[in-house]
């Protein structure tokens, strides 16, 4: 009987294989390690009374995109569309950063529709238009090569699509930009803020989640709050009305939330151990959406203030 023979051209393919599996190990490893749910909020600078309508249109774009850009610019980018099964792996990073995108599309439009035109019956900005409808619109697991658009280079086109805008503000450039907030305008964008905070808690607050699927809804939530947080930040340093009639007491405790919500970050997600709540477990899932709500109920109180 002949048996098969396995020379040193069979070990080496083996030898090969295994270098593979284990760079790709080493690989999510990292990506487990460096990966962050945890990114800087946007800080603005001062605005005063010699700042220029520019400076306010450059503070409004940096909080819509402040976010997005820097999960893109991350150590490891953007995941969501990453074709080594990263997505299937290492959730946590993936579901915050689609909670990202999640939450700067609304904030695009409605910021846009707002700030950059002096009425309702006005042109949006074109740029603007098109980062909106066009740019942030891709979805988040586009991948693509040479003349096929990803969502990556489509995300970063729309973050130089606002960041145009806003320097053309006040220029006499033939496309100069417009920017122009309203009390009514902001409203709109307080309410865009609760609208995002009450979908992420209505998620948190769902009867079915499972223990496993626990970390993927935190960590989307974070993704959105990260966004809500940054534009909250924009529209209180651009506007002084803000402070004066939705309440300084207000602001200040919903901003407090949203940093305990952005360095929200345990070292293995539980939901509990029952439905009840009273495991020996920790129910992570609802320490989240605690945290979502009272966020969610300064802003609404700052609204009401607003209307009267």
């Amino acid at each position: 009987m002949d048996f098969p023979k396995f020379g040193l051209g069979h070990f080496g393919k083996f030898k090969f294989l295994l270098v593979i599996v284990y760079l790709y190990v080493l690989y999510l490893l990292l990506l487990g390690l460096i990966g962050s749910t945890s990114s800087e909020a946007y800080d603005p600078p001062e605005v005063t009374s010699a700042s220029t309508e520019k400076d306010r249109a450059v503070i409004m774009a940096e909080g819509v995109t402040h976010a997005i850009e820097q999960e893109l610019d991350a150590f490891f980018g953007w995941l969501p569309n990453d074709l080594l099964f990263v997505p299937n792996i290492i959730d946590n990073v993936t579901s915050y950063q689609r909670g990202v995108i999640y939450a700067t599309r609304p904030a695009s439009d409605i910021i846009a529709k707002t700030v950059s035109r002096y009425g309702k019956n006005d042109t949006i900005d074109k740029r603007l238009v098109d980062a909106t409808s066009r740019d942030f619109a891709y979805s988040d697991d586009v991948w693509g090569f040479w003349f096929v658009y990803d969502c990556e280079s489509k995300y970063r086109a729309g973050i130089k699509e606002w960041r145009e805008w806003a320097k053309s503000v006040g220029t006499t450039a033939k496309n100069a930009g417009i920017y122009n907030v309203k009390s009514d305008d902001v409203y709109l964008i307080l309410k865009y803020c609760n609208s995002m905070l009450e979908y992420a808690l209505g998620n948190l607050n769902k009867d079915d989640i499972g223990h496993f699927e626990s970390d993927n809804i935190i960590y989307f939530a974070k993704g959105i709050c990260a966004v809500v947080e940054n534009v909250l930040r924009s529209i209180v340093a651009c506007d002084y009305s803000v402070m004066e009639r939705g309440g300084r007491e207000n602001i200040d405790a919903a901003l407090k939330r949203l940093s305990m919500i952005r360095e929200f970050n345990p070292l293995y997600v539980t939901a509990g151990g029952d439905e009840v709540g009273d495991a020996m477990l920790p129910n992570h899932v609802a320490a989240m959406a605690r945290h979502v709500d009272v966020t969610a109920n300064r802003i609404n109180d700052m609204m009401q203030s607003m209307e009267k």
